[in-house]
């Protein structure tokens, strides 16, 4: 497994919300260290409680804007050598490869509530971020299935995020494959979720 700035595995979490998640992660994979990150820093102060006392979860978040795929793999990488680094050794991070930095990143629940670009870039972002030809992407949430929602309530669902927002709604398992290729990764596995929801599991090629 290679190793984030400070030696150890690095999982990058997208959207981490309240931080609840980043603290589950904390807590049921001590090898790794987890980085959280959100789109604005309102729920910054709600990841800091979350996490208090987990020395494996790097503080502050990261402000990431998934959708800014050109600039947050490189950002991201620029903060992550920061936390642990000289000035002179994190501008190294603005290197061609050092996007490249994390071992794994997860998004849970983003997809269907946020533009079309947030998802395109979270796939196009990881497929820069990830570590060539071991790096993991978990994307969590609801999807439809070759066009089709899996049930009468996740259809009912999706139609009421588009009415709230047109660029809003569920993204399909077989585009999400396509564009994760497009970024260079290749799909692993689409895994059944409690309460209809997927797992998608995605690697980035050599």
């Amino acid at each position: 497994m290679s190793s984030g700035p400070r030696g150890r595995p690095l999982l990058l979490e997208i959207a981490s919300g309240s931080g609840q998640h980043a603290a589950h992660l904390a807590a049921a994979l001590h090898e790794y260290d987890i980085q959280p990150s959100d789109v604005t820093s309102d729920l910054f102060g709600s990841i800091a409680a979350y996490t208090v006392g987990f020395s494996n979860v790097m503080l502050p978040p990261l402000l990431l804007n998934a959708a800014a795929a050109d600039v947050w793999p490189r950002a991201a990488a620029a903060a992550a050598e920061a936390a642990t680094a000289t000035a002179a050794e994190a501008s190294d991070a603005t290197d061609t490869d050092a996007a490249s930095f994390a071992d794994a990143i997860l998004c849970v629940n983003m997809c269907h509530i946020s533009p079309l670009a947030a998802t395109r870039g979270l796939l196009r972002g990881a497929g820069a971020a990830l570590r060539r030809g071991s790096g993991l992407l978990f994307v969590y949430g609801p999807f439809t299935v070759d066009g089709r929602h899996t049930t009468d309530s996740n259809a009912a669902f999706d139609t009421s995020l588009r009415s709230r927002n047109p660029d809003w709604g569920y993204r399909d398992v077989t585009d999400m494959a396509a564009w994760a290729a497009g970024a260079g990764m290749e799909q692993l596995e689409v895994r059944d979720m409690p309460a209809n929801n997927f797992m998608l599991v995605f690697r980035r090629q050599p």
